[in-house]
Formats: C-alpha cells, structure tokens, sequence
C-alpha cells in the first residue's frame, strides 16, 4: 500500500480534519479549540498534515506542529511544538507514524522553525522516535505534594473513616506548618485577575540563561494561553516586592487536585516557595493533591522538593529535532537545560 503525506489545505480540508480529530480523539471538544488552538496563536497558525492511502483516499492519519517562540540561551528563536498526532486504528503500526513525524522535520530544514520538539507521554510513544534513530533531550517528571489523605485512610480501613481521616488531616497540616519555609515579608502575593501586560513581558526578558532553553512568556502569548483559552480557567498569583513583579504562578483546579502548570520569574527559589503556600493555604481544607510537572534540572526543582513535593511518576521524554550543523543543533548538542513544565508539554 502507498501512503501519501502532504500539507493540509486548511480552507478546502478543515471539515475533513476536524471529522478525523472528532473519530480519533473523541475526548477532547475539537469545535471549540480548533480556531484558537491552530489560527489564534500569537506565535504563528499551525501546519499540519494529513496521511491517505491513495491521493483522493481516506485519511488515516494527521498532525500538526503549534509554532513557539522560545530562548534558546540569550536569543528568542521560532520553534514549534507536536502535537494532535493521530492514526487510525487500522493503521496503527510504525510506517504511517514514521512518515507523519518526519513531515514534522520539513519546516526546520526549511529554516522556517529552528527546532520542532514532541512530548511522547509513555515510553510506547518512543517507538517511533526510535526507528528515526533520535534519543530524549530530556524527561519531564511528575510531582505532588499531599493535602489530606482522606483516601489513603479509607483505602487503608477498607471503610469510609471521617473522624480518622480528619485527624490524619489535622496532624498533616500540622507538620507542614512546621516544616514550610516562611514566607520572606517583604514578598506580596496576591491573586491577578486581569489580562497580562509589559511588566510580564519585561519579566520574561530579564529571566535569561545561558545555557537553557525555556518557551518565551511575554504579555501577548500569556493572554492567549490563560485568558483565551476556551476550555480552561487558570488561576494566577503573583509576587511583587514594593510594587515590582518577581514572579507568578498558574493554577488550575479540579474536583480534588491543584495543577500548578506554570511558575516563572526572578528570585525563583524565594518566589516560589510564597507562592506555593499561598496555593496551599487557599487548597489544602478542599483538594487532595497539589501536582507539578518539571523537567530534568529545572531552577524550580530546588523549591519543589523544599515545599514536600516528592516524585511520583514519569510525565513526558522531550524529542527535539534541529537542522543538522546549524546553531540550534550545535547548542543542543551542548546539553542544555530544558525548562519545561506542565504548560510546555500541553498539546
């Protein structure tokens, strides 16, 4: 059989991509995010491709790469992200995949992107990065810092047990009062509700590392990511010392858990930890957990693990792919620190 992969048509395709999306990732409401998800984008609309059996055949499989803009040490280059890569049950095996990711590769060697980077959730989705040869440039790690262990006490007991439970609860918020590091007093967090401006873009331009790779928070690409996304609310705290922005957090809650899916700024280690406790004090009556997901080496590590965070499983492996013998592919090379987190690996 031949399988032909090229470049969809989005004013012709659209329908026909959204109907493959809808059969094959019938969990996520492709109605309501398409238009922001792949033409919204500050960065850049997306490219995708689709896989046919023949070339007025049916579709057996698509994927799209999501433009970000992103530090590269001391320089913001255009970069993208994988995601929305789907086959078809029927097709499910590694030659459809491997053309799929390859087309992937086409706009870095067309020195449109200067590296395309995917976020394989389990190590199955490696098989294919495997067949190209291509190894992780790093993991991302899932963490979680205990709130009540209502759960674990009824699970234990075999029986619901309140009155155990709120006393297991009682002395665990005990020890974290005792264990917590203090809050600096000259930090003032608070919750900020409006839409992002310079001081998150002038932030953004003042947190830099020689010798990392991060995606790029200026006020633009965060009103688009937590203010216009139709399918999620964020929560969002920051820091300021007299006025002055040193960092934020964002948050999403659930029906037991807090995901922190962002945390950036100056002071990180300071900053951090006042911002976590604030998350704790306003969570830890209501929701079980409070999740994060940081990838190896992360500055954010340090703080973490000092807030009782402890490691829980693995979140992602970080493929990234850059022209051959360009700059991108010789800092890469130089094994950097990816400085990733739950909003980065997000498809």
């Amino acid at each position: 059989m031949t399988i032909l992969v090229r470049p969809i048509r989005y004013e012709e395709e659209s329908e026909e991509l959204l109907s493959f999306l809808r059969s094959n990732l019938p969990e996520l409401p492709h109605e309501c995010r398409f238009s922001w998800r792949y033409h919204a984008n500050p960065d850049g609309p997306a490219c995708s491709w689709l896989a046919r059996e023949t070339a007025k055949g049916r579709i057996i499989g698509v994927t799209s790469v999501f433009p970000r803009a992103m530090w590269i040490g001391h320089r913001v280059k255009m970069c993208s992200q994988v995601g929305d890569f789907v086959i078809s049950k029927s097709h499910r095996s590694l030659g459809p995949a491997v053309l799929l990711q390859r087309a992937t590769f086409d706009p870095v060697d067309q020195d449109k992107f200067s590296l395309c980077y995917d976020c394989p959730p389990h190590p199955a989705g490696m098989s294919t990065f495997r067949r190209l040869g291509m190894q992780p440039s790093c993991t991302v790690h899932r963490y979680a810092l205990p709130l009540r262990v209502d759960r674990h006490i009824d699970k234990l007991l075999g029986f619901p047990a309140p009155l155990p439970a709120a006393a297991a609860n009682l002395l665990l918020r005990a020890h974290r009062r005792i264990s917590f590091p203090a809050q600096p007093g000259d930090l003032d967090v608070c919750e900020y509700v409006g839409r992002f401006g310079d001081e998150f873009t002038e932030l953004d331009e003042a947190v830099k590392n020689p010798n990392a790779i991060r995606c790029r928070r200026n006020a633009e690409q965060l009103n688009w990511r937590y203010r216009e996304d139709p399918l999620q609310q964020f929560h969002v705290l920051t820091a300021r010392r007299k006025g002055e922005l040193i960092a934020f957090l964002v948050c999403t809650v659930s029906a037991d858990a807090v995901f922190i899916v962002d945390i950036f700024g100056k002071e990180i280690f300071t900053a951090a930890i006042a911002l976590i406790g604030r998350i704790v004090e306003q969570h830890e009556k209501s929701q079980h957990t409070i999740e994060a997901f940081l990838s190896d080496g992360n500055a954010l590590l340090g703080p973490i693990l000092k807030a009782g965070f402890r490691h829980r499983s693995m979140g992602a492996q970080i493929v990234a792919y850059a022209k051959l013998g360009g700059e991108t592919s010789a800092f890469i090379e130089g094994k950097p620190t990816w400085a990733l987190q739950q909003i980065d690996i997000r498809a």
